[in-house]
């Protein structure tokens, strides 16, 4: 063996000996077997190891143990995006002739994904609630699952989530919520009954914009069916890379938060008193508040706005005229971004989905929140000019 070979198995030998205060990075496709025996044991399920990073990887065992545990979960399983997560969660539960019922403005792609299993012969009835309550009507005998935000996409509605699992147990209906925008930190509905919980690690668990990913948090079984078919068969697997950016993210997701938080406020009470702003849509100035103070331990900083009398041309003069808002999809990271609903020609879309053409969804970031309240005054006079 050269020296070389020599050299590098020996330092390869030393780092595996370090104790690292980082999570270390498992950058490897597949693990080695101790012996031949080991490998026997391993295919028989008489010992479990890493074998396949498709499967399993330390670096993702880490940041699911964490999730699991900030999310007051039995176990959890990572994935290389939200879709593949939600994808993943609801072909690993559903089947031909099942209903699955989509509650109120959930993430516009979960929506079509749902939408389109219609070809596999699976029914599906998208419905917009006042209440909870509501959602018991369009309840069918083939009724397999309810999926929804709470707070929901671009409205921020709130619905009650005992109620819901309560009703749902009693059918033996499962329920799913895409948490990503109250995070494990502000709202934890397993607690209140709640079968399943999705984030889209993309954003503020990640919190730098720098990688995409998702996760599935529940009890052994439901994590166990999707991670055997739909993590398995569909290799939707988080990398190691994006998986240790993660938990770099959740070091310091509380401090983001609170200060998130902060700014949030004071951006709120500066779109109320603005002449330009028709309509707010965030939890804090939701009048259901039982539903916040009962479930919310805290507020996002994702949140939208009306604009008042909006036309084309002035949501463009608007969002072009931002300087510290970036016009970008996702949220969750450092910049604060803009995302207005009208892209050109949508109208119709918008109509169904009961949102007004000057719809905007704005995030607030890390940066000032004066810089950012003075950016948009400043667009708001251009827009209106």
């Amino acid at each position: 063996m050269l020296d070389q070979e020599n050299i590098c198995l020996s330092v390869e030998k030393k780092q595996r000996e370090y104790k690292s205060v980082a999570p270390e990075i498992v950058q490897t496709s597949s693990f080695q077997f101790d012996d031949f025996q080991h490998y026997v044991d391993v295919n028989m399920n008489k010992k479990s190891a890493y074998t396949y990073t498709r499967g399993e990887n330390p670096t993702l065992t880490i940041l699911e143990e964490k999730l699991a545990q900030l999310e007051k979960g039995e176990c959890a399983k990572v994935f290389a995006s939200g879709m593949g997560a939600i994808s993943a969660t609801i072909l690993s539960l559903v089947k031909q002739k099942d209903h699955i019922i989509i509650v109120n403005t959930v993430y516009g792609s979960t929506v079509k994904f749902i939408q389109n299993l219609k070809r596999f012969g699976v029914e599906s009835t998208k419905i917009d609630v006042s209440s909870t309550e509501d959602i018991f009507a369009f309840v069918k005998d083939n009724t397999r699952m309810i999926y929804f935000e709470s707070p929901s996409s671009q409205k921020f509605e709130m619905l009650d989530l005992e109620k819901i699992s309560q009703f749902a147990k009693q059918r033996n209906i499962i329920t799913v919520i895409d948490n990503t925008w109250a995070t494990p930190l502000f709202q934890n509905p397993l607690v209140h009954g709640i079968d399943i919980v999705i984030h889209s690690c993309s954003k503020y668990i990640g919190g730098h914009s720098d990688l995409v990913g998702g996760v599935v948090i529940s009890n052994q079984k439901y994590v166990h069916e999707i991670n055997e078919f739909g993590q398995i068969f569909l290799g939707a697997t988080m990398s190691p890379m994006n998986a240790w950016l993660a938990l770099r993210g959740l070091r310091t997701l509380p401090v983001r938060l609170k200060s998130q938080e902060q700014s949030v406020k004071q951006m709120i009470q500066f779109l109320q008193q603005s002449p330009y702003v028709k309509k707010i849509y965030h939890p804090m100035v939701h009048t259901s508040t039982d539903l916040t103070d009962k479930y919310l331990k805290g507020y996002g900083s994702l949140l939208s706005f009306v604009l008042k009398d909006a036309t084309p041309d002035v949501i463009e003069r608007f969002v072009d005229s931002l300087k510290h808002f970036t016009l970008a999809y996702s949220w969750g990271g450092f910049e604060s971004l803009v995302m207005p609903v009208w892209k050109g020609s949508n109208e119709e879309e918008l109509k169904k989905r009961g949102l007004d053409i000057g719809h905007i969804r704005m995030y607030i970031g890390l940066e000032e929140v004066e810089l950012l309240i003075e950016d948009l005054q400043n667009a708001f006079n251009h827009a209106y000019k």
